[in-house]
């Protein structure tokens, strides 16, 4: 039996007692598919003054259920509900239409809606049960099925994660949260995910936004965006788009990762949810701990207006032990040490975060929002470092074995605190009219790094001896203090105060800042093309960024008064790596403010060149417009259409002339247009399976610390001198992107999934050297950053998400998740001097995470794995290019409800004790060893 919408009803009536006629008498169809649990569908129904049905889907929990697919069936209109579960068919001809719901976990139902010339109806859809085991299992994965049905339902290719889902791992930051998903690895500072590659492709080919507003980067030096800046807590959503559309950005050649945050109008209800934990790291024994409280309500308890505020903070202290060696070409063609530098860290990582979101639903046809995210990022840390450089090389010394003549030794301690602060705010809104709807947005976004202290106090050894090195084991190489008749003298690093002389007292200043304006308008308008149903969708977006960088460096050299080593030392020893080494005791913590008066005196100077050639300002401006249309058949649509972008960047740098010390501001700028367009193909087989196919473009812009006319010159007197240089000419990184994937989603909650795609590279960028011909540089060796010809970049993915609830007993609570990632890469290089990897190109990238979920329990064991991949790159000797080696991290977590509100967790980081370990060239040239340790957390969370 199904439920006919009469003309006539009676609106008297409106909720309650048809609600309770329908409820009685089962009116849905019996005819399901394998969808997932078999749980009746309640409805109550609002009638419509216009032809159209517009409804909301949530499930027994009152939770809104965004991604389920709606269709008219037996004509090609079909829609998806939104983030709110709502759903709408406008200017519906008059007759009787079967409404079909399809929500990934439950079986497809149906409902007979009757729509008159003059009159629809609104639907309240409920998935409703009484069967509590039934709901268990539902609820416990109600988290992985909403991602699944956003990705199932989407037009294009993305991948989806949900925040309770994330919630599952334990990843303190958007970066570490990324690396779930397939296709995505992470790039680490100090154990922590800070980049993402997406698709093996370099940091700069995929933009991030925030609710749709582009993140700037707060690094001077990339348009990569500090992903360990923002707190995974803001996250609702997290979204990874790998075939972009041509109503968004362009510069996302590789995707867009977009962080969708919550507001109160998608979930029913008040929002009250807190966390609480605390936990130790293994190396230095150091204190964590995180807080996160959430709260959003409806004004005056409605449906049509609401707020959401969110707050998170953190705090991690930890040890890092760290060893680094630059190497050299002899003049024999052997490898050798030319630096070894023992970093040992004592750091302080602190995140907070805070979002707020009002929304205003005037009715069914507008709906406006303003919404604020605010990350903020401090790293505080001491560095002890004992540096060594290698000179004097004796014969037949090579990178495994030899013998430096004279080795520097120079004991420093650094103190630097940097913090990165990321603002998006953005008013928006969309409206609905009879023919077609508009939606807008206008936002402001800003990142900043600021270095509000960076100090440095340097001794040095004076004896200068011969030192013996042996890289049998690259990763913990061995050395040997010898005397002037080549006998050992000492093993360790731990020199005699009294050997120890004052060097030098320097201090940093400066930062970043970066800023974007931006406002889009889009407009949509529905109608029929042949037997297809069409939507077409145009717009215009506007974005206007400001970039610059400031550097302030000065350095006391002379030292009068300077204190002793013995009285800058404090009773701890610098002995990284479990003991293997000895560097002998730490300076004191509080040098600065126990110093400062002995050394900023007439003697602290300005180090001019230092303090210049790294300042710059640039702007950018990007105006876009685009227009697609969308064709929906039964089981396929087809979108397809094209953007336009064009470019303006203009920036002032400085000519710095190092052997004058002398700086004349310069000026450039430079304007372009390009076009993108793209085609995506949705087919739904009877089978289910899901083929989606793309043809796409996308571009990357050069870094602004490329394009500014900064222009440096070195040792001009000789001659034969050196020329770093800006490129206001260098173009941007064009691409063809090709995609195609299946995808089969199973019941109740799991998915199967392969994908091939491919990227055809135009102006691929390197740094590169080369030499000056003609003019007054004439032999000079010239740094500047280039365009290669050409380049590819083509891949595989795997993922396959099962659940299975099949199993018996107990055993029905376990699932898994297993994806993989195969990337390849090639690039001509600037001049025709050869062909390398992308950096960031890992063949080989691996998630696997074994869960066990069952009524009060769930656990989650997680393994990620990346594959080597070049770092950068060394134009002058590839032998020398580096790289990042292999890595696997394993994690836990676990959690048990305690009350209905209550739920206590645990949460443990790299139980295997990983390394990262950077080379240059191949493996036994080790470029940077570094041991993080382990960490857990103990906490509870709670809803309310």
């Amino acid at each position: 039996m199904k439920a006919l919408l009469q003309p006539g009803f009676n609106p008297r009536f409106k909720r309650s007692s048809l609600m309770l006629a329908i409820a009685a008498a089962g009116i849905f169809s019996g005819a399901v598919q394998a969808q997932g649990a078999d749980v009746p569908l309640t409805v109550s129904v609002v009638q419509l003054d216009s032809p159209a049905i517009r409804g909301q889907l949530s499930d027994d929990r009152n939770v809104l259920l965004q991604g389920a697919i709606i269709r008219l069936v037996g004509t090609n209109r079909e829609t998806t509900t939104d983030r709110q579960g709502r759903f709408r068919f406008d200017n519906l001809a008059a007759g009787t239409y079967q409404l079909e719901v399809s929500y990934l976990g439950y079986a497809v139902k149906q409902v007979d809606v009757l729509v008159t010339a003059e009159q629809g109806a609104a639907l309240t859809l409920r998935f409703a049960n009484n069967q509590v085991e039934v709901l268990n299992i539902v609820g416990s994965r109600d988290a992985q099925s909403r991602a699944l049905n956003i990705q199932r339902a989407s037009d294009n290719l993305k991948s989806v994660v949900s925040s309770d889902y994330l919630g599952r791992f334990p990843d303190d930051n958007v970066a570490e949260a990324m690396q779930r998903l397939v296709g995505a690895s992470i790039q680490r500072d100090q154990g922590e995910g800070k980049y993402v590659n997406v698709r093996g492709a370099p940091l700069e080919f995929a933009n991030v936004s925030i609710d749709g507003v582009q993140v700037p980067s707060p690094d001077s030096s990339t348009r990569a965006v500090d992903l360990d800046t923002i707190p995974s807590d803001i996250i609702s959503l997290l979204e990874l788009t790998k075939a972009i559309t041509p109503d968004m950005d362009a510069d996302a050649i590789a995707g867009n990762i977009n962080i969708v945050t919550q507001g109160a109008l998608d979930s029913k209800g008040r929002i009250l949810r807190g966390k609480v934990s605390g936990g130790r790291n293994e190396k230095g024994n150091g204190d964590a701990y995180k807080l996160n409280l959430t709260y959003g309500d409806k004004f005056n308890g409605n449906e049509k207006a609401g707020f959401l505020f969110s707050g998170q903070h953190s705090e991690t202290n930890r040890v890092t032990d760290n060893v680094e060696h630059t190497w050299m070409q002899l003049d024999s063609g052997a490898y050798v040490p030319q630096v070894t530098e023992f970093k040992d860290y004592e750091l302080k990582r602190i995140r907070s975060g805070l979002s707020g979101r009002f929304d205003l639903r005037v009715d069914d046809n507008k709906h406006f929002y303003l919404s604020h995210n605010y990350s903020r990022f401090e790293d505080n840390e001491f560095r002890d470092t004992l540096t060594i450089e290698w000179e004097r090389h004796t014969a037949g010394s090579n990178q495994q074995q030899g013998v430096a003549g004279r080795a520097t030794f120079d004991k420093e301690l650094r103190h630097r605190t940097f913090v990165n602060r990321i603002n998006t705010s953005v008013v928006g809104g969309r409206i609905d009219m009879d023919t077609f709807s508009t939606d807008f947005q206008v936002s402001h976004s800003s990142a900043k790094q600021s270095y509000p202290n960076r100090d440095y106090l340097i001794y040095r050894e004076r004896s200068r001896p011969r030192v013996a090195y042996d890289f049998s084991n690259p990763d913990l190489p061995t050395f040997q203090v010898l005397n002037s008749a080549g006998e050992v003298v000492r093993t360790d690093f731990n020199f005699a105060p009294a050997d120890m002389n004052w060097r030098r007292y320097e201090r940093r200043t400066g930062g970043a800042e970066e800023t974007e304006q931006a406002a889009a308008l889009n407009f949509t308008l529905p109608g029929q093309w042949r037997s297809a149903y069409s939507e077409l969708k145009f717009g215009a977006k506007a974005r206007l960024k400001e970039k610059e960088n400031d550097e302030n460096r000065f350095r006391n050299s002379v030292g009068r008064n300077a204190p002793t080593f013995a009285e800058a030392i404090i009773d701890k020893q610098s002995r990284p790596f479990d003991g293997f080494y000895n560097n002998g005791p730490k300076l004191r913590r509080d040098f600065v403010s126990i110093y400062r008066d002995i050394f900023e005196n007439a003697d602290f100077l300005d180090r001019g060149a230092a303090s210049v050639t790294g300042d710059y300002k640039a702007k950018e401006d990007i105006y876009a417009a685009y227009a697609q249309n969308k064709l929906d058949w039964d089981n396929t649509t087809v979108l397809f259409g094209a953007r336009v972008e064009q470019t303006k960047n203009s920036g002032d740098a400085f000519e710095y002339d190092l052997d004058t010390d002398t700086a004349t501001l310069q000026q450039a700028s430079k304007s372009y247009t390009k076009f993108f367009p793209s085609a995506h193909l949705r087919h739904e087989l009877d089978s289910g399976l899901i083929i989606k196919a793309a043809y796409s473009t996308g571009i990357r812009r050069p870094n602004f610390a490329d394009l500014v006319p900064y222009f440096i010159i070195e040792d001009r007197e000789s001659g034969r001198g050196t020329v770093d240089i800006g490129n206001i000419e260098l173009k941007p990184t064009y691409a063809h992107n090709l995609d195609l994937t299946g995808e089969y989603y199973m019941p109740p909650v799991g998915m199967i999934s392969a994908g091939v795609f491919y990227k055809k590279l135009s102006d691929p960028i390197f740094k590169a050297r080369s030499q000056f011909v003609g003019g007054d540089f004439d032999g000079f060796n010239m740094v500047r950053p280039e365009n290669g010809d050409s380049g590819y970049l083509y891949g595989l993915e795997l993922n396959w998400q099962q659940t299975l609830d099949f199993l018996p007993g107990a055993l029905s609570g376990l699932g898994f998740i297993a994806n993989y990632t195969h990337t390849k890469s090639q690039a001509d290089l600037p001049f025709g001097i050869g062909k390398t990897e992308l950096n960031g190109t890992s063949r080989h990238t691996v998630n696997l995470a074994l869960q066990y979920d069952i009524e009060k329990f769930s656990s989650q064991l997680a393994y990620n794995y990346r594959s080597e991949y070049i770092d950068a790159f060394d134009t002058a000797n590839p032998d020398l290019n580096l790289y990042w080696d292999g890595r696997g991290t394993l994690d836990f977590s676990a959690s048990y409800k305690l009350t209905k509100q209550l739920s206590l967790f645990v949460e443990a980081t790299n139980l295997t004790d990983s390394k990262a370990i950077r080379y240059q060239g191949e493996r036994g040239r080790v470029y940077e060893h570094e041991q993080f340790g382990r960490a857990w957390q103990l906490g509870v969370s709670g809803k309310f």
